[in-house]
């Protein structure tokens, strides 16, 4: 389809991962044109790099000229330029439906899982790099390694995340899939936890015959898959073909663990990035790894080497008066993790700051937003952020900040960034690690406080 697109269209391009496929379609020999509600810093290097032409909000003249229009699930069905599309018989895809396109002819790798994907994609795609496969990359964050989200090659490899919500990661025909875990969320368009756990089940059965399915043996549901191809599963407690073994955890975090492979000891890996969470990031990286043949001493260079990625447990600041992370986490699972992370590291008290993610998110999962934050002295929250949804009656982080103090949580709102802002910095005890937490413009807050 796309070596019949001259000029296309993308609406919300300064989205991260729309601005990746702005990049990817431009080396494609496509003219792309772009818009969104604002100009941030992804769209001010994507017009240095001559990638695209941007209009602000909208465009009807980029609507007329254009061959396809592309849009991200952040956009509503009602947006201008999407009704005008319609109206002239514009062929409309979302962005989920060109990645497809992009990967169709490649050998794709993708991450699926409701936490941990954008880590794991920066993990695999640390080690392809470091061992010479230089694939092309699509992740929904930062890879410090490389100071982007996006790396285009001639590879015929393509490692990429993809996201369950509203179907997307179904656009995908896998080499690889990978299954980090199953669990309540994007309840707004699932509805149960069998309709998500289908949609997974529906993405393994994309993958090739000769291809691998790579699965979590620890996670319940990602357990219950049934997989028809090449199947390696990973664990730290059940038995499983890529196991973690003799963790330990170093008085700054830092953690290291012995990889076994069908029961063979390979080595022992050291991460960089901190939490024990990121164990099972690794082993999904170490099966995605061993499926593609890369010697085990290259994967550990690799896991080794890698950098990070941006929000994602992301230290701002470290003084001996107090220390700010900022991190990605919106799902009560991501913050009770990180969370526990903070309270390890030792520090006299532990103030969590949280901008929830979407009014539908914060109704369903309002059970367990109230029991994630037990690690925190303190929780500070911040107005929701909409993203894509309007205002749910009777769901708001003041109902939320109240319900934790009942709770027992010490718990302030606040209606404002500045505000925010402020009593951090008027904070006067000493030895407080405050975690910045959210997937919204929180990073807006965090980076208040970034020093280079």
């Amino acid at each position: 389809m796309l070596e019949n697109i001259k000029r296309a269209y993308i609406i919300g391009v300064g989205g991260i991962s729309m601005s990746a496929i702005a990049r990817f379609l431009h080396a494609e020999g496509i003219e792309v044109l772009g818009s969104d509600i604002t100009k941030n810093a992804e769209i001010e290097e994507l017009e240095k790099d001559n990638i695209i032409k941007f209009k602000l909000k909208s465009s009807k003249e980029f609507v007329k000229c254009c061959d396809i229009v592309i849009f991200t699930s952040a956009i509503s069905e009602n947006n201008s330029d999407i009704l005008y599309a319609k109206k002239l018989g514009k062929p409309i895809y979302s962005r989920a439906e060109i990645l497809g396109q992009l990967t169709q002819n490649k050998k794709t790798i993708s991450i699926a899982g409701t936490h941990g994907k954008t880590t794991t994609t920066g993990l695999i795609s640390s080690v392809l790099l470091s061992c010479g496969l230089n694939p092309n990359i699509h992740i929904g964050g930062v890879l410090k390694n490389t100071n982007s989200n996006v790396h285009i090659s001639k590879s015929d490899l393509f490692v990429t995340e993809a996201c369950e919500y509203k179907d997307s990661f179904l656009s995908f025909k896998n080499y690889i899939s990978v299954v980090l875990n199953i669990k309540p969320d994007h309840l707004d368009y699932f509805k149960t936890i069998e309709n998500e756990f289908s949609s997974f089940q529906k993405f393994v059965d994309n993958t090739a015959e000769d291809g691998y399915v790579i699965v979590n043996n620890d996670d319940k549901l990602s357990q219950e898959l049934n997989i028809k191809c090449n199947k390696i599963t990973y664990a730290i407690e059940n038995d499983a073909n890529v196991k973690a073994q003799h963790i330990l955890i170093s008085k700054d975090g830092h953690i290291s663990f012995d990889v076994f492979i069908k029961g063979s000891r390979q080595g022992r890996i050291k991460l960089s990035c901190l939490g024990l969470h990121n164990v099972y990031n690794a082993l999904a990286c170490c099966g995605v790894c061993y499926a593609l043949g890369v010697p085990f001493n290259k994967i550990q260079k690799g896991v080794h080497s890698f950098k990070g990625i941006a929000r994602r447990f992301e230290i701002l600041q470290k003084n001996k008066k107090r220390m700010i992370v900022h991190d990605y986490a919106h799902h009560p699972d991501e913050i009770k993790a990180i969370l526990n992370l903070c309270r390890f590291l030792k520090y006299k008290k532990v103030v969590a700051i949280f901008q929830p993610h979407t009014y539908s998110r914060t109704r369903d999962l309002y059970p367990q937003f109230l029991s994630c934050f037990n690690a925190a002295d303190e929780v500070w929250l911040l107005p929701i952020y909409p993203a894509r949804e309007k205002p749910i009656k009777g769901v708001s982080s003041f109902a939320l900040a109240k319900d934790l103090s009942k709770n027992g949580v010490k718990s302030q709102y606040f209606n404002s960034f500045e505000k925010c802002e402020q009593a951090i910095i008027n904070y006067k005890e000493k030895g407080v690690l405050f975690a910045i937490l959210g997937a919204g413009d929180i990073v807006e807050l965090a980076y208040c406080f970034k020093k280079a």
